[in-house]
């Protein structure tokens, strides 16, 4: 995806040459029109782009021709960035005006090279800036002579590869051929006799799901299903593919429907006829290969088909789930990928037909195969095919190992649907995908670490850190509703995303020239892959530390990314001379080199799981630094002295600092930090006061409070004023020491804050802002404390949990936030309610025979699982109390009297039959 690369380049290009018009200063040769000039000529090839990228698929030449496009791109994008690193360095020497900044730096620009060491003499400016034109008048010249590609105006349309087109399908199936879609049948069967209807609207189902998943034979299953041809009256299948063309819809309905091709041409006199067709007649329409979604052009249609009598129902197929939400479908089936089993058992059927003698002893190999597939039944029917003619084992386990994007057959006949589905995203988006192809085959991706990663690749153009975010998210989102991620929902958030095996082998067959996964301690080694590979671009190195990188797989001095596994190779980090992300986790480093600093282009810096004790203060020279992560470095001891100079910083993730652990001072001047995962205070250093223009903060943060009991440290709290972090969703406060109550009266959460964990808090007295203003929490975890606050008022409270509460002997009334008589509601939205550890505790107060009997109290009337673990006194559970409650689940696990009374029958009495107890 070159087109993303060049767009940010021209976008800085035109913000250099804006700054020099704005700010008025004098720009040396001329080089403002030279500037001017490559823009001018990098627009003119993005209009080739979109041509070019289709056919660069499967003719080479075309693609050596982008490469030279994007090796030239990434020089240019790799010279802003030193340029504007010269600017700032020479801004913060506070050595000369900043006019005369722009005068000795403006030439580095210009110049567009790769290694800037100083400021070149004017003739050598002028004759670099000719040989870059140069260079993509060269490359345009080979577009005009050899390529002629299709120039793409402004706003239109992309256009499939004519190497990939969309197959129109009929109803027809052969049934015994379909593995795995009984359930699914019999379900949507039920969906399609139903008599229900929606208002005025028609009743619309949806089949959702990725290419290749067997969408279309479903519908065919349905189609021809002997209930549903009894039920319908009038039946058409329609197969849309990737134009909506309403005219031409419309005018098929009507030819299906009258079996003669209608002589109109006007939408309306089509819709009027439909009308009358379908008015007072059930019937089924299918709708198969829905690609576009365009409101204004179905609407008029499902207006009209709404005229058919109750119980009529169009069934649709698509690939994208927001489709599925355009036409309105009240039903939505999200076709699921078969088990290895159901690809096995379909690809066998093809693979054994004409060898069955072998089918004992290939069938381990072909189980293992059946893997590859993803669960897509077109990849176990092609790969079925390519076995069919293979009669030995050793030719079948050269099938399975091979990765199936290096298979001819799978190019032919696996990609091309992938390939229709890609081809739909925006540019964009597609560079977004492609990206993970560097992660490895089924790993679950933490979709933050995504995002930031494709920051750090200047893949999300944004005014701001929060906009790139949220364009991130948007692509995230994109992509699942498309069926290229797979997604863990968490809250209501995307959390995770893992990729489909056969679409991981898709990206990885689309960037093979660009992405490589290298593992030097695979016995096939890396001798496959030492092809020489000017265009590669990012790099996995997984190794043990007995090989180094060969000079064959790369030019390491070009690599964007670099992800470690296991081991560092030596002296690799003085060549990265253009990485963005870096990620060095689990290498078992001890110390981290000072070349770091020479990496100036870095982005991403992951640091995660290392023995380092101290960051060099060379970390402190990477000026564009965005990300970094020091997640489960234990022995590092504090953070580097001038941080501050990271002025570009926005995501801090460490874990809890140890007791040695600092932060210095001058993290509070990183006013655009939008994570600090864990902030320290400490008496003589840190204090809760430099959290106070930190208000871009958001996601989780974790508090270390060390004996705040001065008048001071009141200021100091009140300074950090959390409550106005309004970005924060996830707070913990660790307490170590004696804190006073004015003190935590001021560490006032932000109102929004959903989740809160409350640690080693020694005072009787709690906060009031913990009962009072906490009115969007849901989960709460009270750990290591003295005593329990009330909760009970926690209105939208669904999960707390209570962890060693050292002088907790009774719980009684108070905790429930029930201090006298009168009608009374505790924890109205509680789920599950959890006490682990809590040795001392003896007694849970029950609600009175009277509050029971005579309806008073509502206490917990949501609760779903209560846990009791490792309370070994606790003697018996409020059992009036739970027998009010929708209990289900009962954990009593290392609770040592609450056992031995269920045990004796004797606890299971106050318990609804559905309820299950566990007691180990």
């Amino acid at each position: 995806m070159v087109e993303t690369i060049i767009n940010m380049v021209v976008k800085r290009l035109a913000s250099i040459i804006e700054k020099r018009v704005r700010d008025e200063v004098n720009l040396v040769l001329n080089s403002a029109k030279e500037a001017g000039s490559l823009v001018s000529k990098l627009k003119m090839i993005q209009q080739l782009l979109d041509d070019a990228e289709r056919k660069g698929v499967t003719d080479p030449q075309v693609k050596a021709w982008l490469g030279k496009i994007e090796d030239a791109a990434y020089e240019m994008d790799d010279a802003l960035d030193e340029w504007e690193m010269k600017i700032h360095e020479l801004e913060m020497e506070g050595s000369e005006d900043v006019s005369d900044c722009w005068e000795k730096v403006s030439s580095f620009i210009q110049s567009l090279c790769l290694c800037f060491e100083h400021v070149v003499d004017r003739r050598r400016i002028a004759l670099k800036i000719k040989e870059l034109n140069g260079r993509l008048e060269s490359i345009a010249k080979e577009n005009e002579d050899e390529f002629k590609f299709l120039r793409k105006l402004s706003g239109e349309k992309n256009q499939d590869s004519q190497d990939f087109k969309r197959v129109l399908e009929t109803s027809y199936v052969d049934k015994s051929k379909v593995k795995g879609r009984d359930d699914d049948q019999k379900f949507l069967v039920s969906k399609l006799l139903s008599e229900s209807k929606q208002g005025n609207d028609i009743h619309i189902i949806s089949i959702v799901g990725m290419g290749g998943l067997g969408k279309t034979t479903l519908a065919k299953l349905l189609y021809s299903d002997f209930r549903v041809k009894e039920h319908f009256q009038q039946k058409i299948w329609i197969s849309v593919s990737d134009l909506f063309d309403e005219i031409w819809i419309a005018k098929a309905i009507l030819e299906s429907l009258n079996q003669t091709s209608p002589n109109l041409t006007e939408f309306q006199a089509l819709l009027q006829c439909i009308e009358t067709t379908v008015s007072g007649k059930r019937f089924l329409l299918v709708l198969d290969d829905v690609w576009k979604h365009d409101h204004k052009k179905w609407e008029p249609l499902k207006i009209c088909l709404s005229k058919g009598a109750p119980g009529s129902k169009i069934l649709v197929t698509t690939r994208n789930e927001s489709v599925a939400k355009m036409m309105g479908s009240v039903d939505t089936h999200l076709l699921r990928p078969l088990s290895d089993s159901e690809c096995f058992a379909l690809l066998s059927e093809i693979a054994f037909e004409k060898q069955k003698e072998y089918h004992n002893i290939l069938e381990a190999i072909g189980l293992a195969i059946a893997n590859k597939c993803s669960g897509l039944p077109l990849a176990a029917k092609t790969l079925g095919s390519l076995l069919r003619f293979k009669d030995t084992v050793q030719e079948w386990n050269n099938v399975l190992s091979s990765e199936i994007w290096q298979m001819e057959i799978a190019e032919i006949e696996i990609f091309p649907h992938l390939y229709l589905s890609y081809n739909e995203l925006r540019p964009a988006v597609k560079r977004c995908f492609l990206y993970c192809a560097i992660f490895s085959i089924d790993s679950e991706i933490n979709v933050n670490t995504l995002i930031r990663m494709w920051m750090a690749q200047g893949f999300l153009l944004g005014e701001s850190a929060e906009k790139m975010e949220l364009k991130g998210r948007e692509y995230v989102q994109d992509l699942a509703m498309r069926s290229f991620f797979e997604v863990v929902d968490r809250s209501g958030h995307i959390f995770s995303c893992k990729m489909y095996r056969i679409i991981h082998d898709f990206a990885q067959f689309l960037t093979k020239s660009e992405y490589f996964i290298v593992d030097s301690t695979d016995d096939k080694g890396i001798t496959a892959k030492e092809a020489s590979c000017p265009y590669a671009r990012h790099l996995v190195w997984q190794d043990d530390g007995t090989a180094s990188i060969p000079v064959s797989i790369c030019s390491v001095e070009k690599l964007r990314s670099f992800l470690c596994e296991n081991y560092l190779p030596a002296d690799v980090l003085s060549t990265l001379k253009s990485v963005r992300v870096l990620n060095l986790s689990h290498c078992r480093l001890q110390e981290l080199s000072p070349v770091i600093g020479n990496l100036i282009h870095l982005r991403y810096l992951d640091l995660s799981y290392n023995s380092i004790g101290e960051l060099p203060i060379t970390v402190c020279d990477l000026y564009y630094l965005q990300s970094l992560i020091l997640e489960g470095c234990e022995y590092l001891s504090k953070l580097p002295e001038e941080i501050f100079k990271l002025k570009n910083l926005r995501y801090l993730v460490v874990s809890d600092m140890s007791d040695a652990a600092s932060i210095p001072q001058g993290l509070e001047k990183l006013t655009g930090l939008r994570t600090l995962s864990c902030f320290k205070t400490e008496r003589g250093g840190s204090s809760l006061g430099w959290l106070k223009n930190l208000n871009q903060l958001k996601g989780h943060m974790s508090i270390i409070i060390d004996n705040l009991n001065e008048e001071s440290d009141v200021i100091e709290a009140q300074n950090a004023a959390l409550k106005n972090k309004n970005g924060i969703r996830s707070l913990r406060l660790q307490f170590r020491g004696e804190v006073r109550m004015d003190v935590m009266e001021a560490l006032q959460p932000p109102p929004n804050l959903l989740g809160l964990v409350f640690e080693g808090y020694i005072g009787i007295e709690f906060p009031r802002w913990i009962t009072m203003s906490l009115n969007k929490l849901k989960v709460f975890t009270v750990s290591h404390c003295s005593s329990l606050p009330p909760l009970g008022n926690l209105q939208s409270l669904e999960e707390l949990y209570i962890w060693s509460i050292e002088n907790m002997k009774y719980l009684g009334r108070e905790f429930l936030g029930i201090t006298g008589d009168g009608r009374a509601i505790a924890f109205p939205k509680l789920k599950s309610l959890k006490f682990y550890s809590c040795e001392e505790w003896t007694e849970w107060e029950d609600i009175r025979v009277e509050e029971e009997e005579e309806d008073v109290v509502s206490i917990m009337p949501c609760l779903q699982e209560l846990v009791v673990s490792e309370c070994p006194n606790l003697k018996a559970l409020p059992h009036r109390l739970l027998r009010r409650t929708p209990l289900d689940k009962l954990d009593i696990a290392s609770s040592v009297l609450l056992i031995e009374q269920f045990k004796s029958r004797g606890g299971y009495e106050f318990l609804s039959p559905r309820c299950r107890v566990l007691t180990w």
